[in-house]
C-alpha cells in the first residue's frame, strides 16, 4: 500500500496481474505522482497493470490522460497493458465514451479485464550487477557479448555494446551507485536497461542554438528504436533502451 499525493494505492496480484484500486482525487497535484507510481508498477512485467478507479475522484475528463500517459510511457518497455475497470454503470459509460477509450480499454469488472489479457509472449531475460568501477563498462560489455551470442542475435552486438557502454559509463559518472545491467529478448526486440540508485532523471537536451547535450544519450537515441527513463520500485531509475531484432532472427526457446 502506498500514497501517490491525495491517491492512495492499494495493489494485488490475480492470475499473475497487478491489480490496482485507487481512492482520492485525480487533479493537477496528484497527475504527475500518480502517472510516476503506476509506472513503477508495470517494470517487474506482470501480464498486465489493471486499474480500478470506482473510488477515485476525477476531478475533468482530461485528468484521465493520466492512463494514457502511462501506457505510451510504457509501450516500448516493458511492453505490459493496461486496463481500466468502473463497475458503476453510469460511471463506466462516460469513462468508456470518452478519449482515454482510443488508448486504454475500459471493462466494467474485473473478471472482464482479466480474461480480456492476452497471454504474452515469452521472454528471455539476464541481469548483472557491478559496482560504480570504470573496470564495469568492460565488464558489462562481455557480460552483454556473452548473452548475445548465447541469443542468436550477434547482427545487432555492436548497437548493444554500444547502448551498454553509454548508459553504464552514465551511470558511473552521474550516479556513482552500484547499478545494474537488465537484458531482455521479447518479440523481436532486445532491451538494454540500467538500473542505478539516484532518482534524477536521465535528459537528453539541447542548447539554445539546437545543438544536443550529453553525447552518451544521443548516441543511445540514434542506435535505439526507442529509450526512456523510468522510476523504480524502491528507489533509483531505470535507464532503457530498446533495439529492433527481428523474429526471424530469435533462437528458438527451450520447450
Amino acid at each position: 500500500m502506498s500514497t501517490a499525493g491525495r491517491v492512495l494505492i492499494r495493489q494485488r496480484d490475480v492470475a499473475g496481474c497487478t491489480v490496482v484500486d485507487l481512492a482520492g482525487r485525480l487533479n493537477a497535484q496528484t497527475y504527475g505522482e500518480l502517472r510516476d507510481n503506476l509506472i513503477k508498477l508495470t517494470l517487474d512485467q506482470p501480464r498486465a497493470l489493471i486499474v480500478q478507479v470506482d473510488e477515485l475522484d476525477v476531478v475533468s475528463e482530461p485528468a484521465l490522460t493520466v492512463f494514457s500517459s502511462v501506457r505510451m510511457r510504457t509501450d516500448a518497455w516493458p511492453t505490459v497493458p493496461v486496463l481500466l475497470v468502473v463497475h458503476d454503470p453510469q460511471r463506466h459509460r462516460m469513462i468508456a465514451g470518452s478519449a482515454i477509450r482510443r488508448f486504454v480499454p475500459v471493462h466494467s469488472s474485473l473478471d472482464a479485464a482479466v480474461d480480456a489479457v492476452a497471454e504474452p509472449p515469452p521472454r528471455r531475460r539476464r541481469r548483472a550487477v557491478f559496482l560504480p568501477l570504470p573496470s564495469s563498462s568492460h565488464g558489462a560489455r562481455a557480460f552483454v557479448q556473452e548473452t548475445c551470442r548465447e541469443w542468436n542475435v550477434k547482427h545487432r552486438l555492436e548497437d548493444a555494446l554500444g547502448v551498454t557502454t553509454e548508459l553504464v559509463e552514465n551511470a558511473i559518472t552521474h550516479a556513482g551507485t552500484a547499478l545494474e545491467v537488465r537484458l531482455e529478448l521479447h518479440a523481436g526486440y532486445l532491451t538494454v536497461a540500467v538500473r542505478d540508485e539516484d532518482p534524477h532523471p536521465a535528459v537528453l537536451r539541447q542548447r539554445p542554438s539546437g545543438r544536443l547535450q550529453g553525447y552518451g544519450l544521443q548516441v543511445i537515441s540514434a542506435l535505439s528504436r526507442a529509450w526512456g527513463c523510468s522510476p523504480a520500485q524502491d528507489g533509483g531509475k531505470i535507464v532503457w533502451a530498446v533495439l529492433s531484432v527481428g523474429p526471424r532472427r530469435l533462437a528458438p526457446f527451450p520447450v
